[in-house]
Order: structure tokens, then C-alpha cells, then sequence
């Protein structure tokens, strides 16, 4: 216990220090965001004195806690490996290398595709839309930043759809005729959370929503080779 109370300590040090090293960089991350995402008319403000440099700390916290990342996974292999739960769980290492290979790839992926095809379109889109009818954007630099980083994420864990239903198909706890007969739900989720991480407006929550949809239906498809058809027919 005394030993994990100390762990806990030297991580939250960690992500602390990096923290600190990072945060004199984060003005410079804002600006990158904003030359590779929006083009056009627009004017980036702050409405209350501490707004930019409150996100400039929320930035650095996420610098910490995604270069703890690693060591959590170290720990948490750790973990296993000490109380041999891949053996209980009869997972063998290479599988389980191939699965947090295959989750960061993913993830990787599905980030870039937000960043640098999604993102762009939604913006440009989003902008000229309101200068057609004559209205100036000025948006604040807090809800740009965090609709930016918010639908990055949220797109980099939806392309972990295909391994997370890989795996529950393979290992018989969901099989694949249950995602295929509870799709009409998952839309409906999927539908949610893309309200819940982009504006208001309808357009921009189906512009997020649909692809998310589309990816859903890919995975299914993709779950016809990867998982065997003995077990994808299980009632």
C-alpha cells in the first residue's frame, strides 16, 4: 500500500513538472492550432482577463497527463506480469503487445484524421457560412482550442471501435449479431456524443456525427474478417 501511495506521488510529480516545462510553449501550440485550422475571416478573442492564460494551464495539465501515459502503461504491465493475470486471463504477450500496438495506431490515426481532414472542413465551413451573411466571426479562443482538442480525442477513441469489437467478438462476450441488431441504438449514441462534443447548430453535429456512423458500419464490415465465423454467429 505504502509503496502505491508513492507511485501515485512520483507520477503526480511527474506530470507536474512536465507541466510546468511545457507551459511557456502552449502559446506557441495555440498558434499552430490556429494556422493549421482555420482559413478565412475570423478574429480569435478573449472576453475575461484570465481566459487565455486559464487555457494555457489547462493545456499544460494535458501535456503532463499524456506524457504520463507511457509509465502508466509500464505500470500497469507491470502489474500483470507480477501477478500473472495474462496467464489467468490465458493472454499471451505478443497478443497483448499487438493490442496496445494496434490501440495506439488506431488512436494515432483517428487523431490525424480529426486534426488535419475533419477539423479543417468543419471550420472552413463554419466560417464562411457566417460571412455569407454578413456576420464577422470572432470566437473565443477558449471554445476554438477546446472544441479542437475535444473532437481530436473524441475521434482518436471511436477509430479504437474496430479492435474494442474485435475483441468482444473473438472473445464470445458480444458477438457480432448483437452489434448488428443494436445498430439503430449506437446511432443514437453516436448522435449524442457528437452533440455533446461539437456546437449547437444541427449542421456541425451531423458533420461529426455521420462519419462517426460511417466508421461504425466499416468496423462491422471489417469484423467479417477478423473474427471467425463460428463465433460470429453465436445467438
Amino acid at each position: 500500500m505504502v509503496k502505491f501511495k508513492n507511485t501515485i506521488i512520483y507520477l503526480l510529480l511527474y506530470v507536474l513538472v512536465v507541466s510546468s516545462i511545457s507551459f511557456p510553449f502552449t502559446g506557441n501550440i495555440i498558434l499552430r492550432m490556429r494556422d493549421d485550422l482555420l482559413v478565412g475571416q475570423y478574429i480569435l478573442i478573449q472576453t475575461q482577463p484570465l481566459e487565455l492564460m486559464m487555457l494555457q494551464l489547462k493545456m499544460s495539465i494535458i501535456i503532463g497527463i499524456i506524457a504520463a501515459l507511457p509509465v502508466l502503461f509500464y505500470l500497469a504491465y507491470k502489474q500483470v506480469k507480477e501477478r500473472k493475470l495474462g496467464h489467468r486471463l490465458k493472454i499471451s504477450k505478443l497478443k497483448l503487445a499487438l493490442w496496445l500496438i494496434s490501440a495506439l495506431a488506431l488512436f494515432t490515426v483517428g487523431c490525424a484524421y480529426s486534426y488535419y481532414l475533419m477539423l479543417p472542413f468543419v471550420f472552413q465551413y463554419l466560417l464562411q457560412s457566417a460571412v455569407d451573411v454578413g456576420v464577422a466571426n470572432h470566437w473565443k479562443v477558449t471554445e476554438f482550442i477546446n472544441f479542437a482538442i475535444m473532437t481530436t480525442f473524441v475521434f482518436g477513441l471511436v477509430f479504437e471501435l474496430p479492435l474494442v469489437m474485435t475483441i468482444l467478438a473473438r472473445s464470445g462476450i458480444v458477438p457480432v449479431e448483437i452489434f448488428k441488431r443494436y445498430r439503430r441504438h449506437m446511432y443514437i449514441v453516436i448522435l449524442i456524443v457528437a452533440a455533446l462534443v461539437t456546437s449547437p447548430d444541427v449542421i456541425t453535429q451531423i458533420m461529426v456525427g455521420v462519419p462517426l456512423i460511417i466508421f461504425y458500419e466499416l468496423s462491422l464490415f471489417l469484423l467479417r474478417f477478423t473474427v471467425k465465423p463460428s463465433r460470429a454467429n453465436v445467438a
